[in-house]
């Protein structure tokens, strides 16, 4: 693809914190607070803390390069501001719905990890990503508890944690899956671990979706058979991606971010229907 202007952010750009360049976070940091508000329903309370919530991406991303670098000063711009409007948007959604500061001690140990492995340059370990995958799925109980006013605690409904469970067993995945592909390519290790994460999540996927039928266990409605499909189908690119890259021909970057475009949106749709 071409470099012209407007179609891609210039070298300068991607490279001094202003513009995110791990695009596999994007569905991460999208799809979960989506499916709270689907299931929990809609209120304009969720518009400000998507603002707060997108744009503290957009800062943390900056504050890594800025910790990784060790205070280097032309990473520093981008934290402040992106950090200031998030800040902006987020004391509007404690106004609004004062509740919602509950959350507050439950994100902080997790960001705290993540700037710590960003000083020590551990941001892109296995443990790092688990850390900022934990923080991204438990967007969708949140929203969820913007949407019912804060009356149901701590979104205990057992269908919203299973949910976040579930979106937190598919992004973590993706950690091991992605370095499989790219920068652990041909590590027996990391394949194994992948190939090993995804069974054992099938194996839960066929567990849960059979106990949600269960009306004694307290589900609104069962999680879907859908979720079973989609697992099995996760299992086998875990396989059968790596394999085809180390034995037909390389993978292209650009086709395993699509790909985890697709994976995602299948993974959020099993999940709602």
């Amino acid at each position: 693809m071409g470099r012209a202007q407007g179609t891609r952010p210039s070298r300068r750009a991607r490279h001094s914190g202003w513009v995110p360049t791990y695009h596999g976070a994007w569905s991460m940091i999208t799809i979960p607070p989506l499916v709270g508000i689907i299931e929990g329903g809609w209120r304009w309370v969720h518009l400000p803390f998507l603002a707060t919530w997108w744009l503290g991406y957009f800062c943390f991303f900056a504050a890594s390069l800025w910790l990784r670098s060790h205070g280097k000063r032309r990473y520093l711009r981008p934290v402040v501001v992106y950090g200031a409007a998030s800040a902006c948007f987020g004391m509007v959604t404690a106004l609004s719905e004062p509740e919602i500061l509950r959350w507050v001690p439950v994100f902080l140990p997790l960001v705290g990890l993540a700037a710590g492995a960003a000083w020590l340059r551990k941001d892109r370990s296995v443990w790092a990503g688990f850390v900022t995958v934990a923080a991204a799925c438990l967007t969708l109980p949140v929203t969820w508890d913007i949407a019912t006013a804060g009356t149901s605690g701590y979104a205990t409904t057992p269908l919203v944690w299973l949910h976040t469970l579930l979106l937190f067993g598919y992004f973590a995945g993706t950690v091991l899956y992605v370095k499989t592909n790219i920068r652990e390519r041909g590590s027996v290790r990391y394949l194994t671990a992948s190939v090993a994460w995804h069974v054992s999540w099938l194996v839960l996927v066929i567990i849960f979706v059979l106990v949600s039928s269960t009306s004694a266990t307290g589900f609104a409605h069962p999680l879907s058979a859908w979720n079973i499909l989609v697992w099995a189908g996760l299992v086998v690119r875990s396989i059968g991606v790596p394999i085809y890259d180390a034995r037909v021909r390389r993978v292209p970057v650009k086709a395993i971010g699509v790909g985890e475009l697709v994976a995602s949106a299948l993974v959020a749709v099993a999940l709602v229907v």
